[in-house]
């Protein structure tokens, strides 16, 4: 990132993003922008050493259920409400989308 949140081309931005942009719109985009990298840069300059690594802001419980293994359906119950169901390969039939 350059030092001056302005010293960038949008138009080549944009280009990697695959983005045909009106003139107009480079303008616009080119402002947001700079306006965001400006916010990341005042980010950076925040001191943090001293600070511990964290992956919640917050005290969260572990709610997560113990993976356990458990008998799964047989096809017979897992296709009993299947509109189109083949049986005998055990399928669920999906209307075909091109």
């Amino acid at each position: 990132m350059a030092d001056d949140c302005g010293d960038f081309n949008i138009a080549h931005v944009a280009g990697l993003a695959r983005l045909d942009l009106l003139p107009g719109e480079q303008l616009l985009y080119h402002e947001q922008l700079r306006d965001i990298l400006a916010f990341a840069g005042r980010i950076r300059a925040v001191p943090t050493t001293g600070v511990a690594p964290m992956a919640q802001s917050a005290a969260v419980p572990d709610t997560a259920r113990p993976d356990t293994a458990a008998p799964s359906l047989e096809a017979g119950q897992a296709l009993a409400n299947a509109p189109d169901a083949q049986m005998a390969p055990a399928l669920f039939r999906v209307p075909r989308i091109l």
